[in-house]
C-alpha cells in the first residue's frame, strides 16, 4: 500500500514508498536468520532438563517442535515491529532533546544507546542550529517527512536518523536527496546511523553525490507513477 500525503486534494506518495520499489538484497537473509534464531532459541529452551550438574539434552518430540517452526515463520515480523518501535522512540528522544535541551527520561537500554550515539556525533561539530524537526516537504509528485533540517557549522543540511544495522545504498542516499530537493538553499544531505547495541554513531555525508542520487530517485518517481497509470 505505502504511505501517502495529501496536498490541495492531490494524493502524493511518500519518499519511502517510492524507494520501497528498490530491491533489498539484505532483507531475505535477514528474515531467514530471524527464523533460524527463533528456532534455535526455543529448541534450546525445550531440550534441556533441569537436573543438577551440567544440563542433559533430551529428544524433543514433534508435538513440541512443530509449533516452534510454525511460529518461526512469522518471527521476522515481530523483530521488525520491535525495531520500528526502537527507531520511533529514538527519533522522539532526539527531537525532545533538540527542542528542549533536555535528555529523555528513562528510555530503554537500546534507545539510550542510540541517543548517546547521537550526542557523541553532535560533539564532532563546532556548532549546530536546529531549523526544523520532523518537517514535511512537498514536491509536485511526492512528499515526505525529514527528521532534521539543521545548520552544521553554518551549512544547511537535511539529516535523516537511522537505527538500522547499516547504511543501505542506494535507498538511504536517494531518500535524503529527495528531501533536500524540496528544501530551499539546502547545501548538504546525510544519514546518521545510531547503533542501538554499541552506542556508536556512523555518519555518511551524501552531499557530493546529491545530483546523481536525485536523478536516480526521479527515475523511480516516474516509474512509480507510470505503474499507477497502468
Amino acid at each position: 500500500m505505502g504511505r501517502y500525503y495529501k496536498l490541495n486534494g492531490k494524493k502524493l506518495p511518500s519518499v519511502t514508498t517510492i524507494t520501497g520499489q528498490l530491491d533489498k538484497p539484505a532483507l531475505m537473509p535477514w528474515a531467514a536468520n530471524c527464523a533460524v534464531d527463533y528456532i534455535l532459541e526455543n529448541i534450546e529452551n525445550n531440550i534441556y532438563v533441569g537436573n543438577e550438574g551440567p544440563p542433559q539434552p533430551e529428544l524433543i518430540n514433534v508435538a513440541t517442535l512443530y509449533p516452534i517452526i510454525e511460529s518461526a515463520r512469522k518471527n521476522f515480523r515481530k523483530v521488525s515491529a520491535q525495531a520500528l518501535d526502537i527507531g520511533s522512540a529514538t527519533h522522539q528522544a532526539i527531537e525532545h532533546y533538540l527542542l528542549t535541551g533536555k535528555e529523555p527520561q528513562a528510555p530503554s537500554d537500546q534507545v539510550l544507546s542510540a541517543f548517546l550515539a547521537f550526542l557523541e556525533w553532535l560533539d564532532t561539530w563546532d556548532s549546530y542550529e536546529t531549523i526544523e524537526t520532523e518537517h514535511t516537504v512537498y514536491a509536485d509528485d511526492y512528499a515526505g517527512t525529514c527528521d532534521w533540517i539543521v545548520l552544521l557549522n553554518g551549512k544547511k543540511y537535511v539529516v535523516d536518523f537511522k537505527s538500522s544495522k547499516g547504511i543501505y545504498k542506494p535507498e538511504y542516499n536517494m531518500q535524503v536527496a529527495a528531501y533536500r530537493a524540496c528544501i530551499p538553499d539546502c547545501e548538504g544531505n546525510g544519514v546518521l546511523r545510531l547503533d542501538k547495541e554499541s552506542g556508536l554513531p556512523e555518519w555518511k555525508d551524501f552531499s557530493d553525490s546529491y545530483e546523481k542520487d536525485l536523478k536516480s530517485f526521479r527515475h523511480l518517481v516516474d516509474y512509480f507513477h507510470s505503474r499507477k497509470e497502468e
